[in-house]
């Protein structure tokens, strides 16, 4: 009987609870339907509108991320495929819809990396940074992000890349050999020596004893080629690869003939003269190298049995052998310029030697028929060249033009780059320092370190351009932000031209002068820094805190200093100081600078600009 009532009290408590609740939410519907109905229509079919929307988002956002994997995961297949099909344009595009939506999976940028080095892409330097920097990067990744980096960015660059890597990669031989060959083409021989030299020596191998030889046949002394030959015939020939032959060959070529030594390189006899070689024209003009600097007396039958025996079977390799020489007449006699179509590789050597022999008609009729076996760019750099040397004013200004023009559409990074050593080594001072100047402003490129800029901020500070210094400065402050001579002068010409706010300058000028306290150039520019940012004051303690002699001072800095003493009351805006001063012996900014602070103090007296 209790049990009956305990049970009887639980139901009617569990119907009396299902009751209230049902009339809760029956009292909530009526509410808002009551509420609902009073709303006006607009309003009705904006929060109905708002519902279905959410409610939509709430089934279909699974589905869109499902859809979306998958079209990644497909954009992926397809620029495997297109890598593997040499498609790389392709390959590109499609790795970089993946990256644009958000998925930076290590694959996307592998596949990236690999399109935009065989495109000879600008961004291919830029790319291959990031693949080392990617967390799920490989040893081998790393490696051929490195080499990427090395190649094709600017060398300050390259610099903060080494420096960030672990100790043990700056010593792995790999990375150590691709910076060491950056360094050595900048012709950094003392760096590129302390990188080689810091792989443990049982670690070095073949490449690294290669490159270890090379700097001391790029220290141009005879002694270094000396060394360099004994090395050469101690370790080559091993047991190398073709391409680790090539590597040796290549250090013989590039030691000048006169300075072989037949002794030396005796070892080296059997090996050059091997008949069934598949590079046995090289090795034997090799062979003809050694002999010809050994026997000076059989010179000409030497270069006779030559050219008999490889003019026509290996021409490219004689070519080498006559370019090598000197022997640019030779060359040109024995190898005709139709032979290009065949090999193409011999467009480079017959045009240096048409250029050595005057041979302009030559060399133009040259660009016509094999102009599309180099860049347009060069084809134009070569007209413009050959124009300079004809004398021909108008088609040297024109030619030149429409090459800078190419090369600013090329997208090969190094197009400026290019032609600026093309003018460079004609003797072309102008044409040379503009594609420098362009190569700088678009920040692309293997460009050198600001230090070796030296010949080229000389001149256009010589030319008045401090507009253009600027822009040199401020493209370098990204690849070189620590350099203390590229920011002092950065910072003396951003006050100058006030680009950037005193203050900001002032405060970066501050540490650098504290930490060199006895630089005279730093501290005149923190003195200048003052000047602008209106502590006038300050700019003569800091300049009479140096001992210095006034007649040995830039004429910017003198000008600053004498603009201190007006501004401060320790001579008169009319002392012969002053109203004496070369005024046009200073950059144009320093003159509007100058003029500008000492017509606040008293414009109606002098005007740095009329003297």
């Amino acid at each position: 009987m209790g049990q009956n009532a305990s049970s009887f009290s639980l139901d009617s408590l569990s119907s009396d609870v299902r009751n209230f609740f049902r009339s809760v939410i029956r009292s909530l519907y009526l509410a808002f339907s009551d509420r609902w109905a009073n709303l006006p229509l607009y309003l009705r079919l904006v929060l109905g509108s708002a519902a279905l929307a959410g409610l939509a988002l709430l089934v279909t956002k699974p589905g869109y991320h499902g859809f979306r994997a998958w079209r990644m995961q497909r954009n992926l297949v397809a620029a495997r495929k297109a890598i593997e099909e040499l498609r790389m344009d392709d390959a590109r595009n499609l790795s970089l819809s993946v990256l644009h939506a958000g998925d930076s999976r290590l694959e996307a940028y592998q596949i990236l990396e690999k399109a935009t080095a065989a495109l000879r892409n600008p961004m291919h330097g830029d790319i291959a940074r990031v693949l080392m920097a990617h967390p799920q990067s490989t040893d081998e990744d790393r490696i051929n992000g490195f080499r990427g980096v090395a190649n094709e960015v600017a060398l300050g660059l390259v610099g903060q890349t080494w420096r960030s890597l672990p100790i043990e990669r700056q010593h792995d031989r790999r990375f150590a050999q691709i910076f060491a060959e950056r360094l050595i083409a900048e012709r950094r021989v003392g760096e590129a020596a302390s990188v080689l030299l810091a792989v443990p020596e049982a670690e070095r191998g073949s490449p690294v004893q290669r490159r270890l030889i090379q700097l001391l046949i790029s220290s141009g002394k005879r002694e270094g080629y000396d060394e360099a030959q004994r090395m050469i015939a101690a370790q080559m020939p091993g047991d190398d690869s073709p391409a680790d032959i090539d590597g040796w060959l290549g250090l013989l070529e590039a030691i000048p003939v006169p300075s072989l030594q037949p002794k030396s390189l005796a070892p080296l006899r059997s090996f050059l003269d091997q008949p069934d070689a598949p590079d046995k024209g090289r090795r034997s003009l090799m062979l003809s190298r050694i002999d010809y600097a050994g026997n000076f007396s059989r010179a000409g039958a030497i270069l006779d049995e030559a050219i008999g025996r490889w003019q026509v079977s290996d021409p490219v390799a004689l070519a080498g052998f006559l370019g090598d020489l000197g022997l640019y007449q030779r060359l040109l006699d024995a190898i005709p310029s139709q032979s290009v179509q065949s090999h193409p590789e011999l467009l480079p050597r017959l045009l240096e030697a048409m250029e050595h022999c005057d041979a302009w008609q030559s060399a133009a009729d040259l660009l016509d028929t094999q102009a599309g076996l180099i860049p347009n760019f060069e084809v134009l750099a070569h007209r413009s060249l050959a124009a300079a040397k004809t004398g021909d004013t108008s088609a040297r200004t024109l030619t030149w033009s429409a090459a800078m023009a190419d090369a600013k559409a090329s997208a090969s990074p190094g197009a400026y780059l290019r032609i600026h050593r093309l003018a460079r080594d004609a003797g072309m001072t102008a044409e040379a320092e503009d594609a420098m100047v362009a190569a700088i402003q678009l920040g692309r490129g293997p460009l050198p370190l600001y230090d070796d800029l030296k010949p080229l901020i000389r001149s256009l500070a010589q030319q008045g351009r401090d507009d253009t210094l600027l822009e040199i400065c401020a493209s370098y402050m990204v690849f070189e932000p620590a350099n203390p001579v590229l920011f002092t002068q950065f910072t003396y010409l951003a006050c100058l031209f006030q680009v950037i706010e005193p203050k900001t300058l002032l405060r970066a000028m501050r540490s650098l002068a504290t930490a060199f306290p006895n630089d005279l150039t730093i501290q005149c520019v923190l003195a200048t820094a003052f000047l602008c940012n209106g502590q006038p004051a300050e700019a003569a303690a800091t300049f009479e805190s140096q001992k210095f002699d006034f007649a040995k001072l830039a004429p910017g800095f003198r000008a600053a200093y004498l603009t201190s003493q007006v501004l401060t009351g320790q001579i008169p805006i009319d002392d012969p100081r002053i109203t004496d001063f070369p005024w046009k012996s200073t950059q144009p900014c320093e003159r509007k600078k100058f003029n500008q602070l000492l017509h606040e103090t008293e414009p109606q007296h002098f005007d740095p600009a009329d003297h």
